[in-house]
């Protein structure tokens, strides 16, 4: 089968090796689901410069590795969490090591009717009916070629179901763990989430990695919610800093859905997360925030694409970004409002800090709008820090490392402030200071 990258051809054929053999091999519509997805992938290949969403984002490091399927993780424990509050918040824990669900980890008792949270694998083995209607429908697999990568591929994940008016009374917390061993890995995570008309969730991901070795972690999620349902949604992205991290989010919201999704990238020598959000039902409103803190020679990659396809439906997207040395952020960000999508009120904007000379910011916000009765608005700055209120702080006495850090802090203290669940705001800001202690000096100009 052609592919287009010319060296990613071993990540196919190990997809199409052993398909016959993968859970679910014998079910027809999952069988035809994969083989749709490697033949997409086949023809298209990595993405390039050529690509329209992927020209600030280089994946040539993956070409560097000889990158295998994880089959299995070793016998880890839950490691200490970089994010304190939030692993002692009483949580519904399901833990991936190397890609594959650990029962032994996770922490899945006393959940209310209506609520089933299990591991795709199990799912697809014990009722692949329930999964048919909904996996694989949420996404344009030509439009995002590493997710068709991911359909060919999929094996395990996470599968969360929420009944119709059921509200989940505790956060559902995802934890992806990665220990690289002496080959390369490559793991291939596939995460459903579906939440009936009325129900209420809150789902915390976090997605960590050794320092040392590096691997591949191309993870995908569908997730449905159904009308007047609501979905808080957190992540964490701190993977090692030889990982290549790239993560794919399809939201459909439907009638008075609310989705609010929250995102810190501070890990990988590469971080993308894209997210395609369709706005079905009118009313409906989704809100997609972060920070990304980068380093070295980091790229950090946010691309979003908001389709409002009913009228009266909102949209908000904030980012902000913090680089230094010769990190490389990236923001792309679209609006698009259909003719029947009166009424709609959607706003971008991104806005990044510039730490050092040779640290740069790529953004590319866009409104499309074929309706009359909106109002939308985008925008995207990027700077140096206020030299004045530098000079203001350091006037009175703070010193300059001091004063740089307060300033850093409060530039994402006002995207840190939308965060509804205390614990997670908590961890967001610690890890912004101890990100500052680490990485920011009075002298970054290497």
């Amino acid at each position: 089968m052609p592919d287009g990258s010319g060296h990613m051809q071993p990540f196919l054929d190990q997809a199409l090796a052993d398909s016959a053999s993968v859970p679910g091999a014998k079910v027809d519509w999952l069988a035809d689901l994969r083989g749709r997805g490697a033949s997409i992938y086949g023809d298209r290949g990595l993405p390039g410069r050529r690509d329209e969403y992927w020209r600030y984002t280089n994946l040539n490091a993956l070409g560097k590795n000889d990158f295998e399927l994880a089959n299995g993780g070793p016998a880890v424990d839950v490691p200490a969490l970089p994010h304190r509050a939030v692993a002692e918040l009483a949580s519904y824990r399901i833990v991936f090591v190397n890609g594959r669900l650990r029962p032994d980890l996770c922490v899945l008792d006393d959940m209310p009717d209506g609520v089933l949270i299990a591991g795709l694998g199990d799912m697809i083995a014990a009722a692949p009916d329930r999964l048919e209607p909904v996996l694989g429908q949420g996404l344009d697999l030509h439009e995002m070629p590493l997710a068709a990568l991911n359909t060919a591929f999929m094996r395990d994940g996470m599968v969360l179901f929420v009944d119709a008016g059921v509200d989940v009374d505790k956060p559902v917390h995802l934890v992806s763990i990665t220990v690289p061993g002496e080959t390369p890995l490559m793991l291939q995570p596939r995460h459903l989430v579906v939440l009936g008309d009325a129900a209420k969730a809150t789902l915390i991901e976090s997605h960590i990695g050794s320092d040392e070795g590096a691997y591949f972690n191309n993870l995908v999620s569908e997730i449905s919610i159904g009308e007047g349902a609501e979905l808080n949604h957190y992540t964490f992205q701190e993977e090692g800093p030889a990982a290549v991290h790239i993560a794919a989010t399809a939201l459909n919201l439907a009638a008075a859905a609310t989705y609010d999704g929250f995102l810190l990238q501070s890990g990988g020598l590469i971080g993308r997360v894209e997210t395609r959000a369709i706005l079905n039902g009118s009313d409906a409103d989704c809100r997609l925030d972060g920070i990304y803190l980068g380093t070295g020679e980091q790229v950090l990659d946010t691309t979003t694409y908001v389709e409002h396809v009913a009228a009266g439906c909102r949209s908000r997207q904030v980012y902000k970004g913090v680089l230094d040395g010769k990190a490389r952020g990236v923001f792309q960000g679209k609006i698009h409002v259909r003719p029947d999508a009166q009424q709609t009120d959607g706003h971008q904007l991104s806005r990044a800090l510039l730490l050092s000379p040779r640290a740069e910011i790529d953004t590319r916000p866009e409104l499309e709008i074929y309706a009359d009765d909106v109002k939308c608005s985008h925008g995207a700055t990027a700077g140096e820090l206020d030299a004045e209120a530098l000079f203001y702080l350091m006037s009175r006495g703070i010193p300059a490392e001091a004063a740089r850090r307060i300033l850093i802090e409060a530039f994402v203290g006002e995207a840190l402030s939308e965060i509804r669940l205390s614990q997670v705001a908590e961890d967001f800001s610690a890890h912004v200071r101890n990100w500052l202690s680490a990485n920011i000096t009075v002298n970054t100009a290497d």
